[in-house]
């Protein structure tokens, strides 16, 4: 069975380098045509199910993933991204030039990292992605081939904490771009990562946090 995790498209947010966290931010024009590209470079793929975070800019990518499929989009909140509480909306220049942040630690040593005021740890974040795992795609492997998984950049490092044993220092060693793809194989209790942050259309620009 594979298991396609697939970052959500661009939204105004990821254009203006901005930590969103759970806040509910919609995608904007770029983002709709990044999830049309990929939809249609992964056409010729038979989705068994498809599950999204709850999140607008998830379910709108995942509901352009599920045009032309007989299939229903299932929402869960474990598939939420990591909550950065207080310091959602703030600007990644402002991060990276304030090492007294708590959020300076997530995104350059997080394995240090303490959340901000109302904020998720990372250990939340394992936990709920364990869960999922443990409750929705383990028990699918002797009935579906292909799975579509619609999430968030932090969301996905999380999965691949579970499936291939990356650490938490390494938790920013790949880019996951705007609708970029990871593949992995489960098969016998055991997860093989086949492609990490793949991207099936031609980039005119940036949009990374």
């Amino acid at each position: 069975m594979k298991i396609y995790f697939m970052r959500h498209g661009e939204t105004d947010w990821n254009k203006e380098r901005r930590l969103q966290g759970q806040s509910d931010i919609p995608l904007n024009n770029y983002g709709v045509f990044l999830a049309k590209e990929t939809a249609a470079a992964l056409s010729h793929i038979s989705f068994d199910r498809i599950y999204s975070s709850p999140l607008t800019r998830a379910f709108e990518t995942a509901s352009i993933m599920a045009e032309n499929r007989n299939i229903k989009v299932i929402t869960d909140d474990r598939l939420l991204e990591l909550s950065f509480g207080e310091g959602e909306g703030l600007s990644l220049s402002y991060i990276h030039s304030h090492p007294e942040s708590e959020l300076y630690n997530f995104i350059h040593n997080p394995c240090e990292y303490i959340p901000a005021k109302g904020g998720e740890t990372l250990d939340n974040l394992f936990y709920r992605c364990g869960l999922f795992l443990r409750e929705c795609i383990f028990p699918l492997e002797n009935s579906c081939k292909n799975i579509l998984v619609v999430g968030h950049g932090a969301l996905i490092r999380g999965m691949i904490y579970h499936m291939n044993g990356r650490s938490i220092a390494d938790f920013w060693s790949v880019t996951h771009k705007n609708c970029s793809v990871t593949i992995s194989q489960y098969e016998d209790d055991h997860f093989q990562l086949l492609e990490e942050a793949k991207i099936f259309y031609k980039e005119n620009k940036e949009a990374d946090w």
